[in-house]
């Protein structure tokens, strides 16, 4: 029979039970720790037993519980002691952990509540008289000093043909305002404040050569407020500011682009701007480029970072951040250069061709098209100026120029070579030019002409003659007079003679008519075979002259060509950045 015994807080209801000796004398002898035995206790939390038994661990193993229900349950032994439960101490422990942070939270919650009271009510008493509109200075004579930097985060592009340069930059000004001091031992040690900018003073410090007429910066931070009255503002921006290409040397070409930045509405007398300090205190004379941050720009190269202080006539401060860049030529090498240079060397080809051919002309207008094409490509890149043509565009020119003379070389060549003697007389000079002088000093060798099929009869045939006579002559040997006999070898006058003879009116008496028109028709074959002979001769040195100047302009574009191409890359190599940046 269970006794009602009172539970006590402290030990958390351990209670008593009425088997206190059996269980003495089974299990050892009692524990510290109680339990309750009411089985509500673990549906309903607020229940408040009152019938409670003390518990008894056994003496050999401190490790396990006794169980809560009094009874066996599965994975308790018929003494009543659970293997299953963890020790009350743990959970004393984790109750213990969670007050602790519990109170840890609720301190912190106090300190933060109070910090931030204690910032209101500095904030309260700075900005209490405080008027954004009027200039920190103590006196109207007093200049306010304004540190100016600038830290460079990418150089995103430069526009030739807008002339327009693209930054991603951070800028940094810093001034100091009398108004914004305290002494930070009176506010729990606050020592800096972070204020919107549009509650304090602020330099109207922007960029004058702007090019798309945003002068601001990208995004108002907060500015920084020191116990000491100094301020730093660290805005970003993009900046989209003007630059002059000098378009003389592109695409081996360097720019100096420059942002100036100066106060709109302050001059000299009333706002004094100065360079920007470093850790140290020393003052930064260039833009500063964190290497961790800054992306490196595919087609310019950074040289020089300067800046300088100006003073302008109309006592205007300004501070002008330059950005002296070099172009990495080597896209335009591979798409432009590379194919001008190949497309000059099928030009030189048109004449390598044989004059005969009709290619030539096809040849030469393909280039020219083709020259056309990079030209216009160009166009669309570099400056609409007139104040200097680029070099690549030169080289471009001078190609089309020769690919133009080309054409109408080769138009000079091929009317050369149509040329025959019906239709034009060849000058002497032409024939000792062309045909005795140049080829010599052009590697040419023209082969010599075949002999004659009238000179091998002549020397080689058994009826060339006759006892020392021509065929046929033995008519007139033995018809006529023996001083009018045809010639033959040995007698070089007697030519003449028959010429004489067929003319006179003897040869139409003594000769029967049907030899003198078979007389009258193989002189006219021979006639017109000896003048055709000479037509081809003629028409073959017409040729020959033409080849010989196509050989001629062979190697006058490839001197050309060589000796331009190199006067105009040689001399961009010697357009090299300066050492120094105001040299």
């Amino acid at each position: 029979m269970y006794t009602e015994r009172s539970c006590s807080e402290s030990l958390r209801g351990a209670c008593r039970r009425p088997r206190l000796e059996a269980l003495r004398a089974r299990e050892g002898p009692l524990s510290e720790t109680r339990s309750c035995l009411c089985p509500r206790r673990r549906a309903d939390r607020t229940h408040d037993c009152t019938d409670r038994a003390p518990v008894r661990r056994p003496a050999q193993s401190s490790a396990l519980s006794v169980c809560r229900c009094g009874a066996p349950q599965p994975g308790c032994d018929p003494g009543g002691v659970c293997r299953g439960l963890s020790a009350p101490p743990r959970r004393k422990m984790r109750k213990r952990m969670v007050v602790l942070l519990g109170t840890l939270w609720w301190c912190w919650l106090l300190a933060l509540s109070a910090a931030s009271e204690t910032e209101r009510l500095l904030l309260e008493q700075l900005f209490q008289n405080y008027n954004l509109k009027v200039r920190p200075a103590q006196s109207w004579n007093q200049r306010v000093m304004v540190r100016v930097g600038m830290t460079l985060s990418q150089l995103i592009s430069l526009n030739e043909k807008n002339e327009e340069m693209t930054t991603n930059v951070f800028m940094n000004l810093a001034w100091t305002d009398y108004r914004l001091t305290w002494n930070p031992e009176e506010f729990d040690n606050i020592t800096v404040l972070r204020i919107p900018p549009n509650k304090v003073w602020r330099p109207d410090i922007y960029l004058i050569n702007n090019n798309d007429g945003q002068f601001d910066v990208a995004l108002y931070v907060n500015v920084l407020v020191y116990s000491d009255g100094t301020v730093n503002w660290l805005p970003p921006a993009i900046y989209r500011s003007s630059c002059s290409i000098k378009v003389a040397y592109f695409p081996f070409d360097w720019q100096n682009c420059s942002m100036v930045f100066r106060s709109y509405t302050y001059d000299s007398s009333e706002v004094d701007l100065q360079y920007a300090l470093d850790e140290d205190g020393r003052e930064i004379h260039e833009i500063i480029i964190d290497e961790n941050a800054f992306t490196e720009n595919g087609e310019w190269q950074i040289c020089h970072k300067p800046s300088r202080k100006n003073v302008r006539e109309d006592l205007y401060e300004d501070i002008t951040f330059y950005l002296i860049i070099e172009r990495k030529p080597l896209f335009y090498i591979i798409n432009i250069i590379v194919p001008c240079i190949l497309t000059s060397v099928l030009a030189i080809f048109v004449f390598y061709l044989p004059p005969g051919a009709g290619e030539k002309m096809t040849l030469s207008i393909s280039v020219l098209i083709a020259l056309t094409v990079f030209m216009l490509l160009l166009a669309d890149k570099v400056p609409e100026t007139s104040l200097g043509i680029p070099i690549i565009v030169n080289y471009v020119m001078f190609t089309m120029i020769l690919v133009t003379f080309s054409v109408i070389l080769s138009v000079v060549v091929l009317n050369l070579h149509h040329r025959t003697p019906s239709t034009h007389d060849m000058p002497l000079w032409v024939r000792k030019v062309f045909i005795h002088f140049l080829p010599q000093y052009l590697g040419m060798q023209r082969p010599r002409p075949e002999e004659p099929l009238e000179e091998e009869l002549r020397e080689d045939t058994p009826l060339a003659r006759i006892d020392g006579r021509r065929p046929g002559t033995e008519y007139f040997i033995r018809k006529i007079n023996p001083e009018l006999i045809l010639p033959w070898r040995g007698r070089p006058d007697s030519t003449v003679q028959l010429q004489r003879f067929l003319d006179s009116e003897n040869y139409c008496l003594i000769l029967p008519p049907d030899l003198k028109s078979a007389i009258a028709a193989v002189t006219y074959m021979a006639e017109q075979l000896r003048r055709q002979d000479t037509d081809d001769t003629m028409t073959g040195d017409w040729q020959y002259i033409a080849i010989v100047v196509d050989r001629l302009f062979l190697w006058l574009f490839v001197v050309i060509t060589t000796l331009g191409t190199l006067a105009l890359f040689l001399d961009a190599s010697f357009n090299y950045t300066p050492d120094q940046p105001f040299a």
